[in-house]
């Protein structure tokens, strides 16, 4: 659905999330339900940089999905595209 980053570099000139989004993310996949999972990741997605258009679709796929991990790895790959780690 999304492709992935051709290079190393950064795509945001100044990463929003960083190493603590991966943490906070990783304690609320062990810690919520569903529910708040995917309330958490939206929320999480929309606070970090970059364009409006691609930060509502994976907003939209995570609304979509029926599946934790799925929710997790959306929301995890673009944490790490931001700081340029090409997923």
């Amino acid at each position: 659905m999304f492709s992935t980053q051709s290079s190393s570099k950064a795509r945001l000139k100044n990463d929003t999330l960083g190493d603590s989004a991966i943490v906070k993310l990783n304690f609320a996949f062990e810690s919520m339900d569903m529910d708040q999972f995917k309330l958490f990741a939206k929320e999480l997605v929309l606070s970090g940089g970059g364009k409006q258009p691609m930060k509502q679709a994976i907003c939209d796929a995570i609304d979509s999905t029926s599946k934790k991990q799925v929710v997790y790895k959306k929301a995890c790959d673009f944490i790490l595209a931001g700081m340029g780690l090409g997923v």
